[in-house]
């Protein structure tokens, strides 16, 4: 089936590029659907599958400029696959994982499932719970914009600091994170803790993936917070406004260092945008090698 068959719908908090992306959006599907304001993302996701006319809708996340070839995939749908996920190439500091991607859902699955706030498993508080149902393509289909404010990009940075320092969504003793933790999320939370000053507001998403590794796992902060955006503007009134941010943010690291044993050197911005593009040319390098191998 073409992915242009089913229902797109576009999901919105409160991201200050919310709009402009999902008028992007329409111009390319113009029957793509929105779903703005909903606390909760157990409850945004089955607001979207409520609004699906389709077997199986894809949802796009506010911050996603979603590339128009997208929409001419063919995809041969699997019985036992809930979840389908493309990558997403985040502007800040070039990562390229399910985060923020574009994704397929089984439209009854969404409706049973029960994560995040309607969690009863310790898996599912902080994410989605794939079990054996989910399958992730290594194409790119969309570039995720955190950056349009100072707060989103933090806030996106915090998000992936404490979840990536989990293992199966449950955290582990601070002793315990370089064994237990899955290694891909400690190469990703490095990048998403050291690259990013060469962009606008690059420097709040650096600062955020610091702090929350740091209040994870190094306090007593109930990490299941994060899921609240409401509890996590809070923490960026009260306390990242007013920052010094690359003093706090270099000291974020110093206390990590100290009490994780993770290295994460500060880079101003010729230093970020090096890396930025050394590992955006590894990650060029790999798809083609990648390719020619499936040739052969």
């Amino acid at each position: 089936m073409k992915i242009a068959e089913f229902d797109v719908v576009f999901l919105s908090y409160d991201e200050p590029n919310a709009d402009l992306n999902y008028a992007d959006l329409c111009n390319k599907i113009p029957w793509a659907k929105r779903v703005h304001g909903v606390k909760g993302s157990d409850a945004a996701h089955k607001a979207a599958a409520e609004l699906s006319d389709t077997e199986y809708f894809v949802s796009v996340d506010a911050d996603n400029i979603v590339n128009n070839s997208f929409f001419n995939l063919d995809l041969d749908i699997k019985e036992n696959i809930q979840v389908y996920s493309w990558v997403g190439k985040n502007i800040v500091n070039g990562l390229m994982y399910g985060n923020g991607g574009l994704k397929l859902w089984r439209k009854d699955f969404v409706l049973k499932m029960q994560t995040h706030e309607a969690s009863d498993s310790d898996r599912a508080q902080v994410d989605f719970c794939w079990e054996d149902g989910y399958k992730q393509f290594p194409q790119c289909f969309s570039d995720v914009y955190i950056n349009a404010s100072p707060f989103q990009a933090w806030r996106a940075g915090f998000r992936e600091g404490v979840k990536m320092t989990l293992s199966d969504g449950v955290k582990v003793s601070p002793g315990e994170i370089k064994e237990k933790v899955w290694w891909h999320n400690l190469h990703r939370l490095q990048q998403w803790a050291t690259v990013g000053s060469h962009e606008e507001n690059g420097k709040y998403a650096v600062l955020g993936a610091r702090m929350g590794t740091y209040m994870t796992n190094c306090t007593d902060w109930d990490y299941v917070q994060v899921r609240d955006f409401e509890v996590l503007r809070e923490i960026y009134e009260t306390k990242v406004k007013h920052f010094d941010l690359e003093n706090d943010a270099q000291d974020y690291g110093t206390k990590i260092k100290h009490e994780l044993g993770i290295v994460w050197p500060w880079l101003d911005p010729q230093l970020s945008s090096y890396v930025y593009n050394l590992y955006a040319r590894t990650i060029d390098l790999a798809r083609t090698y990648y390719r020619e191998d499936k040739d052969v």
